[in-house]
């Protein structure tokens, strides 16, 4: 699986096997959280596969058990043991990494129910502009809109992160100005190389390769 495709629906598979065991996840089939594991194109890693290993969870609310998730999403393995000597993973813990690393942050609401709205407007606003439909509405870190980004928001009021078309990832920034909203995007350095070459360089490379040195003697 992609690294794209994977980072899209990992956290959806580990809600769901969340919601469907009420809450614990040491009732979660291990078998099953086998399907949540992933080694990026970097060398990076995913540790979402140990769901049934999360421990300090029951009094988080759900945007603070997906931020947690999220975190574990993609990590280098230098960071972390070996996954078979992991024997649990406490996501207060994690949060509180987290949290360090994150300024104070403001928001009128902080729900997930918030955080969804935000995705959806951006989804639309960005797609009217790029002329065609968008996806993966993502912090610059590759974090969910959550009250611990502001939901996407910077202190100008502009809002700025990542989205997907297609395997490719674009930065984007919607801001505020006197006569509305301006949106801007360019294409994540990460996918640079992903372009296919340009036809000219292409075509150039090929005569390059091709085209005889001709020589002319003066007498």
């Amino acid at each position: 699986m992609e690294d794209a495709a994977y980072q899209a629906r990992y956290l959806d598979v580990a809600r769901m096997l969340w919601q469907a065991s009420n809450g614990d996840p040491t009732d979660i089939p291990v078998d099953y959280c086998e399907h949540l594991c992933h080694d990026y194109v970097d060398g990076d890693t995913s540790l979402v596969s140990l769901l049934p290993l999360f421990e300090s969870f029951s009094e988080l609310e759900d945007f603070e058990w997906e931020e947690a998730v999220q975190m574990l999403g993609k990590v280098s393995p230098g960071d972390w043991p070996d996954v078979e000597n992991i024997e649990s993973i406490s996501l207060e813990d994690l949060l509180r990494v987290y949290d360090e690393d994150a300024s104070g942050f403001d928001f009128v609401e902080d729900n997930l129910s918030t955080a969804e709205k935000v995705e959806k407007v951006l989804i639309e606003v960005i797609s009217s502009v790029f002329g065609a439909r968008v996806s993966t509405i993502r912090s610059e870190k590759g974090y969910y809109a959550s009250p611990k980004n502001n939901f996407l928001q910077e202190d100008d009021g502009t809002f700025a992160g990542t989205f997907m078309f297609g395997d490719y990832k674009f930065i984007f920034e919607v801001a505020p100005e006197e006569g509305g909203w301006i949106c801007t995007y360019r294409l994540h350095w990460d996918s640079v190389n992903k372009l296919p070459p340009l036809r000219d360089e292409e075509n150039k490379n090929k005569e390059n390769q091709t085209r005889r040195v001709r020589h002319r003697g003066w007498k």
